[in-house]
């Protein structure tokens, strides 16, 4: 009866901590957005709740050309570690025994069976780096994440994390031209002003997963604390501001030696309409893996992966874009490399 009623306020806090971020949402401004084709690759800038979800230290290190063929297209630089560590004694993440002479074997029971060490009580801790570059705009970030994990029932986790960081903005004209320059007040601001501008922003994310599926919800930029350059035009000059859902879903059979994925990630952004992206992956043998991904009114694109070595993998996703873009542009190219660290269990990966 304790635990039953010990389990009811735990999914009330819950509610109460998501109807809390919505609530925030119309309060909310912008942060540095993260635009990498394969998303799920690196969740841990989207929602810092993410952060030690892996049995593993995870480092990620992506790099993506949007629009290639374009003059002055976006390009995007991402690095990302994140770990999961204990605060239970004598609670081990997972028996120890089989991992010496039977690898697969105990993978297989960590991802089955018990969902192995997600049954402890944990931290989870992180840092991302980045760098965004679009014509004469350039915004670079760090951000450091903390998340603590619960169990809700015996295979279903509930993560709260915040993250918090430092993002500095700004522009460089020189290479920028406008029909009617001397018209422009906006352009001659630019041209006499000091453009850059910094912050510090605090970031809220929650994410309810399983080990057949995962539901997060996060908002960037929940709070900001800004310092402003000296040109007032490049200071009012408004980002757009993101908050994000995550959704997935595990079909397992490795009796077989397959998993199939479909995801679903929401990007609401004051400026635009929500944006839908939706992807679907096979992951064959832990060893190769491949995608197909839409972003509505946006892009179609693939992506294809391989392990080079049993804790080094190899990520390549193309979108080609279907708006009219597609008019000059080849698409986007993006490549990313995952590192499992630390990895002595043999654990496979539950997000990619």
């Amino acid at each position: 009866m304790n635990h039953a009623i010990s389990t009811q306020n735990i999914i009330r806090s819950a509610g109460l901590f998501m109807l809390f971020m919505v609530s925030c949402l119309f309060r909310a401004e912008a942060q540095l957005d993260s635009r990498m084709t394969q998303f799920y690759q690196n969740p841990v800038p989207i929602n810092p709740a993410f952060s030690g979800i892996e049995d593993f230290v995870d480092v990620k290190v992506g790099y993506k050309m949007q629009w290639a063929g374009f003059d002055n297209s976006p390009t995007y630089l991402i690095g990302s570690a994140n770990l999961a560590f204990k605060i239970a004694p004598n609670n081990d993440y997972k028996h120890k025994g089989i991992r010496l002479f039977e690898p697969e074997a105990y993978s297989s029971i960590e991802n089955d069976d018990d969902f192995g060490f997600r049954k402890s009580k944990r931290h989870g801790a992180g840092i991302f780096v980045m760098q965004n570059t679009d014509g004469g705009f350039q915004n670079s970030g760090a951000f450091l994440n903390y998340a603590y994990h619960i169990n809700l029932t015996n295979q279903l986790v509930w993560s709260v994390g915040a993250g918090v960081g430092y993002e500095f903005n700004k522009f460089d004209p020189s290479g920028i031209s406008v029909l009617y320059p001397d018209a422009d007040l906006t352009y001659q601001a630019y041209l006499n002003g000091d453009n850059q501008k910094g912050s510090v922003d605090f970031n809220l994310g929650t994410v309810i997963y399983h080990k057949q599926f995962f539901l997060g919800y996060s908002m960037l930029n929940a709070a900001k604390l800004m310092f402003k350059g000296q040109n007032d035009e490049f200071n009012n000059l408004a980002n757009p501001f993101t908050h994000n859902v995550q959704f997935g879903f595990h079909y397992r059979k490795w009796k077989y030696g397959y998993l199939i994925s479909p995801l679903i990630i929401l990007n609401m952004r004051r400026d635009q309409p929500i944006e839908a992206i939706g992807a679907l992956r096979m992951r064959y043998h832990d060893k190769v893996w491949g995608g197909l991904q839409y972003t509505f009114l946006g892009a179609v694109g693939l992506s294809a992966g391989f392990y080079l070595t049993h804790n080094v993998a190899l990520n390549y996703g193309y979108e080609f874009p279907t708006s009219k873009i597609n008019r000059v542009s080849t698409g986007s190219h993006e490549v990313v490399l995952a590192f499992k660290l630390n990895n002595q269990n043999y654990s496979r990966a539950y997000l990619y």
